[in-house]
Parts: structure tokens; C-alpha cells; sequence
């Protein structure tokens, strides 16, 4: 791993239109990335078979969409200065819909493993305190997985574990880094689901803040928070109260989400309300593969694009469905046009999202 870590750079589209919470469209896969990642992730002695696949299409895609970094560093649990949290209470999941079997059984534990190491390393922190209780940590869990014995409580010993260590070798090594909080302290925290408006860059999707925090709104601010009793919404002005954090949650951090309609890998486990997609003009057919999909075809495949070899969905337009993730879509036009792109839709969207020929209005 060698803490190095392939960032992409996102363009935005303007052929696409969709409702402001779903993000605007963003480069296309570079094609080339998942041979880099390979030229620089070794193959391991106890990599199952079809693991190797899957942790460089997770290294792609959290390449791809970083979480802020102000989500996971801040101000340490109790204050005493600051700290990076390990925890990522709003995880990708793998749909339980993916064809590759290797997908299913191991997409969650590469996706949260590829967080790791790319958090670890943009926070500043060098490979040498965490890479190797990193590995330790990634071949617990895909043993595990690979033996049909992940648990919540290997999960949750398993990152402890990680976050004693590095925590232990950062004291020693490079004491003036911000602190690795120890996993039990999440447990007093709200995590931000979604915000808008003038606060927004505050208060990122993710960040956890602490049930007895108060927060201040400004008009137009809107803030969504994931609390023990659900989802609660803010909107400003004025000052809040957090309200009590959720519990329960970090055996779920790897844990499958139930099967349902999907595109791609999700953030959180709810059902998203239903997304209308829609094609100007009006007679494009629209192929959806999500992102981590496209990335093992990228791997096997000379051509991704191909809808019979990466077994692309056809998406009915004026339907409502919940569709949540990050994917690639074609979208084509009976005069041989195509639209081709990523968009990440975020969970518990709704309304439409049009997809514009070039030159439509």
C-alpha cells in the first residue's frame, strides 16, 4: 500500500440534469486507474480467490468519491485536541444484488478497508504507523468473510484492534498528529446525513458531533441527523440541540444490506424514496452498471462498455424506483447519439433525473 493513494478529478456535465441532492455528473472511470492501483497494491499470500478484483475496484471507487475530511477528523470525544475517527457511521454498502459472487462476499470488507487506508494517509499520517495493523485488520475480516463467519463482534474487535495500534504507534512516531480515537467513543455521537445551504461546508455528510452538542443555523440552512430515535431535520436560523446519538450501529458497518433495487454501492442502509429517470428527448434508452461493477469489468474485460459482457441494466424511464448509489450510465438516442457518464444519486432521494442529448433544451 505504501500510503498512496489515486485521486480523480471530478468534471461537472452539464447534460445531465437531476434534483440538487443527487450530485452533478462527474468524470468518466479513467480507464487506466485500475492498472495503476494494481502496479501498486501486491497481491497477498491469503487473498482468497476473486479478492484481489474486488479491492482494486473498492480502491477506484472510495478513490473516486472521498468523504470529506472534515467528516472523520475533528475535535476528539470530550475535547482534549484532535482526533481521527476510524468509525464511518454512513458506510458504502455492496447491493445484495450483484451478479459476482466475489462482489458480494467481499465488496463491503474492501470498501471499508480501501476507506481506511486512503483516510489514513490524506489525514496526513504515514503508511509506516498504520499499514501494517491495517493488513492485519484487512486479513481478519476477509478470512472471515471468506469462511462465512463475519460477525458484528469480529467486525467491531477487529477495528479496535486497528485503532489501538495505530493510535500506539503514532504516540511514538509522530505524537503531533491528531490522535486515533478509540472506537467506543463514536458511540456518544449524531452523525450528519445531509445539509444545505450557508452552513453546509460545516457540516459535512458524516461528520459525527456529540449528543450534547448545539449547533447554529443560519435561514436556509437544512441539516438531516441520524439519532436513536431516526432521522431528525434542522432548518434554520437559530440553535439546536443534537439530540441522543444512534446506537447499535457499528455492527452493521460491514454487514450486507437487505436485497432491493440498487445500482450501486449505497451509503447507509435505508431504502431510498424512488428516482424518475428520464431521457430530452424523450426516446433514450438509458444502461445503468454501478461504478464498482463497471471497475471488475474494467479488470476482466477489454471493453466495459459492452452491455452484454458487464450485464448492463435497461432502466424503463417514468418509473419511479429506488435507485441509490454511485454508477455508470450510456444513455442512447435512435440516431446513434450516446451520453456517457458516472453520477452518484444519494440514499432517500427522489423526483427526476434527466439525462439531455447534446443540443436539447
Amino acid at each position: 500500500m505504501g500510503g498512496r493513494i489515486f485521486l480523480i478529478a471530478a468534471t461537472s456535465m452539464a447534460m445531465v440534469t437531476a434534483p440538487a441532492a443527487a450530485q452533478d455528473d462527474e468524470a468518466l472511470p479513467d480507464a487506466g486507474l485500475m492498472a495503476r492501483l494494481a502496479a501498486d497494491l501486491p497481491v497477498r499470500t491469503w487473498y482468497p480467490e476473486g479478492y484481489y478484483d474486488v479491492r482494486l475496484a473498492a480502491e477506484a471507487q472510495v478513490a473516486e468519491t472521498p468523504r470529506d475530511l472534515r467528516a472523520y477528523v475533528g475535535a476528539c470525544g470530550g475535547g482534549g485536541g484532535q482526533c481521527y475517527d476510524p468509525v464511518d457511521l454512513l458506510p458504502r454498502h455492496i447491493d445484495a444484488g450483484e451478479s459476482d459472487p466475489a462482489v458480494r462476499r467481499y465488496g463491503n470488507v474492501a470498501l471499508d478497508v480501501a476507506r481506511l487506508a486512503q483516510e489514513l494517509a490524506r489525514a496526513g499520517y504515514p503508511a509506516a504507523i498504520y499499514e501494517a495493523p491495517l493488513l492485519r485488520y484487512e486479513q481478519t475480516l476477509v478470512e472471515a468473510a471468506r469462511d462465512d463467519s463475519l460477525s458484528a463482534a469480529t467486525a467491531t474487535a477487529a477495528l479496535q484492534r486497528l485503532a489501538t495500534a495505530v493510535e500506539a504507534n503514532r504516540a511514538v512516531q509522530t505524537p503531533g498528529l491528531p490522535c486515533i480515537m478509540a472506537v467506543e467513543d463514536y458511540a456518544a455521537r449524531v452523525v450528519v446525513v445531509r445539509s444545505s445551504g450557508p452552513s453546509a461546508g460545516a457540516h459535512p455528510a458524516g461528520k459525527k458531533l456529540a449528543s450534547e452538542a448545539k449547533i447554529t443555523l443560519k435561514a436556509g440552512d437544512r441539516i438531516e441527523l441520524l439519532t436513536a430515535n431516526g432521522l431528525r431535520t434542522l432548518t434554520g436560523p437559530g440553535t439546536f440541540s443534537v439530540g441522543q446519538p444512534r446506537a447499535g450501529v457499528l455492527g452493521a458497518l460491514l454487514a450486507s444490506p437487505a436485497p432491493r433495487r440498487a445500482v450501486g454501492a449505497v451509503r447507509g442502509g435505508r431504502a431510498p424514496v424512488g428516482v424518475t429517470l428520464q431521457t430530452n428527448p424523450p426516446s433514450g434508452e438509458v444502461l445503468m452498471l454501478s461504478a464498482f461493477a463497471f471497475r471488475i469489468c474494467q479488470r476482466k474485460n477489454a471493453d466495459p462498455w459492452d452491455r452484454f459482457q458487464c450485464r448492463w441494466n435497461e432502466i424503463e424511464t417514468g418509473v419511479a424506483r429506488p435507485l441509490s448509489g454511485r454508477f455508470v450510465y450510456q444513455v442512447r438516442w435512435p440516431d446513434g447519439t450516446v451520453r456517457k457518464g458516472s453520477r452518484e444519486i444519494a440514499p432517500d432521494q427522489s423526483g427526476p433525473v434527466t439525462f439531455k442529448k447534446v443540443g436539447s433544451r
